[in-house]
């Protein structure tokens, strides 16, 4: 992911939401932040799949919310309860969750593979 001029890695999970999603690769988006935890916005494409979810948060965590067909990036822990997300990938470098703590109320996030 390239973040504010800055390059961080990111590891996603093996499964069959996050491998429709990164057949949306790459991948330009303006993520706005979201109370104290998150930054996220809609795909450009839904996801037809779906699987088990949690309410639980966790920084420095990457998610989709089916509801708002929405990637989820997380810098802080939290309950999130009724919603529930589903865990995609995870972040190695974890100066971006520094970064996005202090973050704007937006930021434009480039995604691709490696």
């Amino acid at each position: 992911m390239r973040i504010q001029g800055k390059t961080y890695l990111a590891e996603l999970e093996e499964s069959e939401i996050s491998n429709e999603i990164q057949k949306q690769f790459p991948l330009n988006l303006k993520l706005n932040r979201s109370g104290s935890n998150e930054y996220y916005n809609s795909l450009p494409q839904g996801v037809k799949l779906t699987a088990n979810g949690t309410s639980q948060v966790q920084s420095g965590y990457i998610y989709y919310f089916a509801g708002s067909n929405a990637f989820s990036l997380n810098f802080a822990d939290l309950n999130i309860s009724p919603y529930e997300v589903i865990e995609i990938g995870h972040v190695v470098d974890q100066s971006l969750i520094e970064m996005l703590s202090n973050g704007p109320k937006s930021i434009d996030v480039d995604i691709t593979l490696l």
